[in-house]
C-alpha cells in the first residue's frame, strides 16, 4: 500500500488518457496552488490531508465557474475570431473563387460545424454531470489521522469537571461556574500538587474524596491512592493510615453523612464518619473477594468492579463474597510489561478464568449493620444470607441486589441458575438473614431462551400514586422489555406501565413525589433512543425529546429528578443541555461541540443512510456509509462491518467518526461501508433475539451472507470486491463467514476472535449455549474447524497477546488448523501485550492502519471513471 494514501503525502496524478479531448488534469501541487486557502484551523494539519486526483473538468474558485482547456484550444478560439483588415475596400469587386477554393471552404465549414457540434455535446454532457454530482468539493476528506484528532472527537461534559487541576462546579441555573476546590489545595506534605483523575463529594458536601495514581486491573477495575479533603478546615489527609500500604480497590460514600466503605487487599472496611475505622471481613485473599467482583462477574454480570450496596439510610451495607478457589487458572505473559526496553524474562499473569463447563466462583450475600455495635472479627465472621434451596451454590449467579426500602429493612436479590434461563427474585430480611421467593421466571421452559443480565430494579416508596409502595423493573411483556410496577413489594403480578412492539432500554430516574418514571426507549424506532416519562397512576407517557426528528439520547437526572442533563448523541453533532422536569422552557447549554462542528464544515465526510432489508424472511436493520460525491451510477468496493453478538446493536443513529468514516472518505479508497444487524441482535423483541439460542454463529452467518449477496446486486456495488471484518464477536463472525465458503466475500479480517466457544468464559457462553454436557453438538458446530473456505478468501487474523478476555489461545488454535490444512493465503499479526482493546504501545493507531492497508492490498480502492 502507498503509505501516502492515509498518512498524508500527496497523490501521484493519473495520466490523461486522451489529450484530443482537450482536458487538463491538475496535479496535487497545482490543487494546493489554485484552490482557495483553507481556514486557519485546517492549515496547520494540511500536511496530513490527502487530495484526490481531479477527474472533473471544472471547479469553483473565487472568480466563478471556469472550464479548463488547453492552450491550443485557446489559440484556436483566438484565430477563429480574428477581424478583417480595416483598409478601404468598398469599391473592390469580391474575389472570385475557384472550384478548388470552394471545395476547401466546404470542407473547412464542415470541420467547423462538426467541431462546434462536438463542443456543444461535450458541454451538455458536462452540465448534466455537474447537475448530477454537484460542484467538485475542494475541501479535504476525513483522513486516517483525523480519526485520532481530538478536534473530531465530541466533547462530553458533566455538571462538575476539572480543568487544570481545579474542581469547578457548574450551576444548573446557568449562573457562572464557581471554584469548589482550588487545585493548589491538593498538595502533598512537601507542597507538591497531587495529580488526580477523579473526585467524589460527600453527600453533606463537607468532604471531597480525591483519587490519584490509578493502576489498571481489568476492563473496569483498578486500584488507586485516595485522599480526603476537608471543606471546613482545608486539610488533605490520606484515606489509608500509611501511603505505603497497597492501593484501594473500591471506595464509596454512604448516601447520607460522610462515612466511607472501601476495599483493600480484598477485604471490606468502613470508615464511619471519617472517625472510626472498622474491618468488616478478614478472609480476603488471592481467591477470596469481599465487596468487589472477580473477573467474570466484573466482565459479564455487573460491568463494574463494585459488589457492595449502601442502604438508603446509610445504616447497612450489603455485599457479595466471591470464592474462586476451584476456578481453573489461565496464564499469559507480558513481554514488554509497560516498558520501552523489554525485561529479560516476561512477567506471567495468572488469572482465575472459568471456561464453559468448569467451576464458577461461588457467591454469597452478606449484610453488615453499622448501628448494632457488633463488630465482626476473624474468629466471628459475618454469616451469609441463607439462600439454601434457591439453586445450589455451584449452580447460582447473583444477578442483582437492590435495597427495597427507604431505610434498611428489606433487600431484593435476583438469583439465576448457572445457564441463566431460570430466575428467582428473593425478598431478604436483613435481621433474620433469610429470604423468600416472591416471583420467578423459567424462560427455559416457556420459550427456550435466556434471561438478559440487567440491573433495572427501582424502589418505590408508598405515596398517593402507589399507596402500598413497591418497585419498578424491566420485564418481559409479550416478548418485549417493558416497565413493570410491582406493588406491594411481595406481589408477583405487575402493573404494566409500558407495552407494545418496542422496548424500554433503561429506567433513567424516578420522581417519587410526582409518581413518574423517566425512561429511554425504542418506541420511535429500534435504531433511535428517546426520553419519555410515564405516570405510575395512569400509565400515560410523554416524550421529552423531539420524536418528530431522528435522535439518539441519554439522560442523567439529579437526585429527586428535578433536573436532568440531556445528551443528544446523533445523528447530527452531539450536544448537551440541562433541562428542568417542571419547566419545559428551562434550557441551559452545557456543550455544543462548536469546535467539532467547525472542523466538519471544513471536511468531507461520508453520508449515512438507514433502512431495513429482508434477509432469510426477517426484516433486518442496516446502515450504509456513502463516500463524499457518491453517485449510484458508479461502482464502489464494499466493506461490511459485523458484530452480531446476542442482544447487541451496531446499527443506530449515534454520531460516529471512526474507521468506517476513514474507509469511506479517503479519496483513493471510497468504500461503501455496510453494517447489518441480523438475527440475534437486540432491541427488536425477544423472538428476534433468542432465535440464535444453542447455535451461535449459524443464523448470524446466514444473514450476513444473504446481505452480501443482496448488496452485490446493487448498481453502485462492484460485485467482485466485497469484504467483511469484525472485532471480538465480530471477529468470530468474520471467521465463521469465511468458513462457510459462500464465495460472497473476497476478503475477511478477524480481530481478537473467539474461534471455539469452549475457550470462552462460562457466564457469557452458557447463557446462550447451555453446558457442553447438554449441547455438545452445538459447541462443535460453533467452533471454526473447516479450513476449506479459507483457501478461497484473503484472510487476516489479528490478536493482542495480553488479551485477558478473548484469550490469544483462540487465534493460535485457528492458526494451527490453517497450518495443518496447508493454507498459504492467510496472514496474521499480533500486538505485544495488548488486551482486548489493542491499545498498548501505540497499537490502536497501528491496528487500524493494518486493516486499511489490508483492504487496499486485497481489494484496491475506488477508481474514478474517465469522462468522454
Amino acid at each position: 500500500m502507498n503509505l501516502s494514501l492515509l498518512r498524508g503525502g500527496t497523490y501521484e496524478t493519473l495520466a490523461a488518457d486522451d489529450y484530443d479531448e482537450l482536458q487538463s488534469v491538475l496535479t496535487s501541487e497545482q490543487l494546493h496552488a489554485s484552490a482557495p486557502s483553507p481556514p486557519a484551523s485546517r492549515q496547520r494539519r494540511e500536511v496530513n490531508l490527502a487530495y484526490s486526483d481531479s477527474t472533473d473538468d471544472s471547479y469553483d474558485d473565487d472568480d466563478g465557474l471556469y472550464s479548463s482547456s488547453s492552450d491550443n484550444e485557446k489559440q484556436l478560439h483566438r484565430r477563429s475570431r480574428r477581424q478583417p483588415s480595416m483598409t478601404q475596400t468598398a469599391y473592390l469587386e469580391p474575389p472570385k473563387l475557384t472550384r478548388c477554393n470552394r471545395v476547401f471552404l466546404s470542407i473547412f465549414a464542415l470541420f467547423i460545424f462538426l467541431w462546434v457540434s462536438f463542443a456543444v455535446v461535450l458541454g451538455v454532457e458536462r452540465l448534466v454531470r455537474m447537475s448530477r454530482q454537484g460542484m467538485h468539493d475542494m475541501r479535504p476528506s476525513f483522513s486516517f489521522e483525523d480519526m485520532f484528532n481530538q478536534s473530531f472527537t465530541p466533547r462530553v461534559q458533566s455538571l462538575a469537571w476539572m480543568p487544570y487541576g481545579d474542581i469547578i462546579l457548574s450551576n444548573v441555573d446557568g449562573s457562572e461556574p464557581k471554584v469548589f476546590l482550588p487545585g493548589e489545595n491538593i498538595t502533598d506534605t512537601q507542597g507538591r500538587r497531587i495529580p488526580f483523575f477523579s473526585f467524589l463529594v460527600s453527600p453533606d458536601e463537607k468532604y471531597v474524596l480525591i483519587a490519584s495514581n490509578r493502576r489498571k486491573q481489568w476492563r473496569h477495575s483498578f486500584n488507586a491512592t485516595y485522599y480526603i479533603y476537608s471543606m471546613e478546615n482545608y486539610q488533605l489527609t490520606p484515606l489509608l493510615e500509611s501511603l505505603g500500604e497497597p492501593g484501594v480497590e473500591l471506595v464509596a460514600w454512604s448516601p447520607v453523612g460522610h462515612s466511607l466503605a472501601y476495599v483493600q487487599n480484598n477485604n471490606l472496611y468502613v470508615f464511619q464518619d471519617l472517625a472510626n475505622r472498622h474491618q468488616v471481613t478478614f478472609d480476603g485473599a488471592v481467591t477470596i473477594f469481599n465487596g468487589i467482583t472477580d473477573w467474570v462477574y466484573e466482565e459479564e454480570v455487573y460491568a463494574s468492579p463494585s459488589a457492595l450496596w449502601w442502604s438508603p439510610d446509610g445504616a447497612s451495607i450489603a455485599f457479595l463474597r466471591f470464592d474462586e478457589t476451584d476456578v481453573p487458572e489461565f496464564h499469559y505473559s507480558l513481554y514488554m510489561d509497560n516498558q520501552l526496553d523489554a525485561p529479560a524474562y516476561p512477567r506471567d499473569i495468572m488469572m482465575k478464568y472459568p471456561k464453559v463447563g468448569f467451576p464458577n466462583p461461588t457467591v454469597n450475600l452478606h449484610i453488615y449493620n453499622l448501628k448494632t455495635g457488633l463488630l465482626p472479627s476473624a474468629a466471628t465472621p459475618l454469616e451469609a444470607v441463607n439462600l439454601d434451596g434457591i439453586f445450589d451454590p455451584e449452580n447460582r449467579i447473583i444477578a442483582e441486589v437492590k435495597w427495597a426500602t427507604a431505610g434498611s429493612d428489606a433487600l431484593l436479590v435476583k438469583v439465576q441458575n448457572r445457564v441463566q434461563n431460570h430466575e428467582k427474585l428473593v425478598l431478604v430480611n436483613p435481621v433474620s438473614k433469610s429470604g423468600k421467593v416472591v416471583r420467578e421466571w423459567n424462560a427455559g421452559q416457556t420459550d427456550g431462551g435466556w434471561i438478559d443480565m440487567q440491573q433495572s430494579m427501582r424502589f418505590i416508596a408508598p405515596s398517593k400514586a402507589v399507596p402500598g409502595g413497591g418497585y419498578l423493573d424491566i420485564a418481559n411483556n409479550n416478548g418485549y422489555n417493558h416497565i413493570a410496577l410491582y406493588t406491594p413489594i411481595g406481589n408477583a403480578e405487575p402493573k404494566w406501565l409500558t407495552s407494545g412492539e418496542w422496548e424500554v432500554q433503561s429506567i433513567a430516574a424516578v420522581n417519587q413525589n410526582d409518581g413518574l418514571a423517566y425512561f429511554i426507549s425504542t418506541e420511535k424506532s429500534s435504531i433511535e433512543r428517546h426520553l419519555y416519562s410515564v405516570s405510575f397512576d395512569t400509565a400515560e407517557r410523554k416524550p421529552l425529546t423531539d420524536v418528530t426528528q431522528p435522535g439518539y439520547y441519554s439522560a442523567s437526572f439529579s437526585t429527586g429528578a428535578g433536573y436532568y442533563l440531556l445528551s443528544y448523541k446523533g445523528p447530527d453533532v452531539p450536544w448537551q443541555k440541562v433541562k428542568k422536569t417542571t419547566d419545559e422552557k428551562f434550557n441551559s447549554d452545557v456543550e455544543n461541540n462548536d469546535v467539532l462542528r467547525a472542523a466538519l464544515n471544513e471536511t468531507q465526510v461520508p453520508s449515512r443512510r438507514w433502512s431495513t432489508v429482508n434477509l432469510n424472511g426477517r426484516e433486518c436493520n442496516y446502515m450504509e456509509f456513502l463516500p463524499p460525491g457518491f453517485t449510484p451510477e458508479q461502482q464502489y468496493p464494499v466493506m461490511f462491518q459485523v458484530y452480531g453478538g446476542p442482544g447487541s446493536q451496531l446499527v443506530d443513529t449515534q454520531f460516529q467518526l471512526g474507521f468506517s468514516t476513514v474507509m469511506s472518505s479517503v479519496e483513493r479508497l471510497k468504500y461503501v461501508v455496510v453494517v447489518v444487524d441480523g438475527r440475534g441482535t437486540g432491541f427488536r423483541g425477544r423472538d428476534f433475539r433468542i432465535s440464535v439460542v444453542n447455535q451461535l454463529g449459524k443464523f448470524e452467518t446466514e444473514d450476513q451472507i444473504a446481505a452480501g449477496k443482496h448488496w452485490k446486486t446493487l448498481s453502485y456495488v462492484d460485485p467482485d470486491r466485497v469484504a467483511i471484518w469484525g472485532w471480538s464477536y465480530g471477529g468470530f463472525m468474520a471467521a465463521k463467514i469465511t468458513e462457510a465458503n459462500s464465495g460472497v466475500f473476497r476478503s475477511a479480517m478477524s480481530v481478537a476472535p473467539v474461534t471455539d466457544f469452549r475457550f470462552y468464559d462460562s457466564v457469557y457462553t452458557e447463557r446462550y449455549m447451555n453446558l457442553p454436557s447438554v449441547n455438545l453438538a452445538g459447541y462443535e458446530a460453533t467452533a471454526v474447524t473447516n479450513m476449506t473456505g479459507f483457501e478461497n478468501s484473503e484472510f487476516l487474523l489479528v490478536h493482542g497477546t495480553g488479551d485477558d478476555n478473548v484469550h490469544i489461545q483462540n487465534s493460535f488454535v485457528l492458526m494451527d488448523r490453517l497450518t495443518l490444512a496447508g493454507n498459504h493465503k492467510f496472514k496474521s499479526h499480533f500486538f505485544t501485550d495488548s488486551d482486548h482493546g489493542i491499545r498498548s504501545h501505540n497499537a490502536n493507531h497501528e491496528i487500524y492502519w493494518l486493516l486499511a492497508e489490508t483492504m487496499w492490498e486485497t481489494m484496491g480502492g475506488f477508481v474514478a471513471p474517465h469522462h468522454h
